[in-house]
């Protein structure tokens, strides 16, 4: 196939999808208009708006089947969806987690609160409904963000977040490290769960010994040389279920602490390694975790086996793959 991505580049997945795509045969293409300070490496085309509408009727012409992140098009305001459903192409919405995730519906099923989008509810619903009339599937990364695009789309498709698992060093933490090395990385402290991570660090210390550090607007290849000296990686303890830093800690084969709701972690494998803590609990779990050096090490080992199983792209692209055929042969 000529498959073409655009146009927001989140968490790295575009560029991981587009070269697990081209080892696999496929011609593909990536053009991101979304830029920060992570900066992820190459693969795809870094744009805007305005050279994307340029070369749009080119990418089109060219494309067999079109796959847009994170709510976005070639246009704003997705005014270019009837155009590409009127002339029969195949087109799939992957979302991401705050282009759908709306305050009520996050009200509604996590018993933590968690901040708004940058939507407001009544244009997430308006969006969806937009995009859902002129493309039949969409992708979100697990069952917590499932619930938010369901009722719109008539296909939901679960793909797990892609990692290059095997271009990553592993690094268990020992065994016999009675200081370990903390590490907390919040992009949206807010959203992450910040404060209530650092309050229990803070209640912590001169309790046991352990080092702290908060990463923050560091690139991610700087990031990355950070997480591999760690031993205990948090991620987030608000929303539910784990990110790409958890992932990305996994394969490293460090121990991660993230909060998974029961209703979403039933659907994960049931080897899923993540310590699960949550704002009530994250200073006993990190106190525990802090004590216990051979355990840090047997979750290490754990996690390196979930993320080569679930997360590596050499398993994801497979399952893309299949999400492709079954959007081919979805008739318009």
């Amino acid at each position: 196939m000529k498959i073409l991505h655009v146009p927001t580049e989140i968490a790295g997945q575009m560029q991981t999808l587009v070269s697990g795509l081209r080892e696999s045969g496929h011609t593909v293409n990536g053009y991101n208009w979304f830029h920060t300070y992570l900066k992820y490496g190459g693969g795809i085309i870094n744009t805007d708006a305005y050279e994307l509408k340029n070369v749009m009727e080119a990418l089109i012409r060219y494309a067999d089947l079109i796959h847009f992140h994170n709510g976005n098009s070639f246009l704003i305001h997705n005014t270019d969806l009837p155009i590409l459903h009127q002339i029969g192409k195949k087109m799939v919405m992957h979302h991401w987690g705050n282009d759908v995730r709306s305050r009520s519906g996050a009200l509604l099923r996590n018993p933590y609160p968690i901040p708004p989008s940058y939507l407001t509810d009544e244009s997430i619903h308006k969006r969806l409904l937009h995009l859902s009339c002129y493309i039949q599937h969409s992708i979100v990364q697990d069952y917590e963000l499932y619930p938010y695009v369901s009722d719109y789309y008539r296909h939901v498709h679960v793909l797990p977040l892609a990692c290059r698992v095997t271009d990553i060093p592993c690094s268990y933490p020992s065994p016999t490290n009675r200081n370990p090395v903390i590490i907390h990385a919040p992009t949206n402290r807010l959203f992450k769960g910040s404060e209530y991570i650092e309050k229990a660090i803070k209640d912590l210390i001169g309790v046991q010994p352990f080092h702290y550090k908060a990463i923050e607007k560091m690139n991610h290849q700087e990031a990355m040389r950070m997480y591999a000296a760690s031993d205990i990686i948090v991620d987030q303890i608000l929303c539910g279920t784990y990110g790409m830093l958890s992932v990305e800690a996994m394969a490293m084969g460090k121990v991660v602490v993230a909060f998974i709701r029961d209703d979403v972690k039933v659907k994960f494998p049931k080897e899923l390694p993540i310590v699960i803590a949550n704002p009530d609990t994250i200073r006993d779990v990190l106190g525990r975790l802090i004590k216990d050096p051979e355990l840090r090490h047997r979750i290490g080992i754990e996690s390196r086996k979930y993320a080569e199983s679930l997360h590596d792209v050499k398993v994801v692209i497979p399952k893309l793959l299949n999400i492709y055929k079954q959007i081919e042969r979805t008739e318009v």
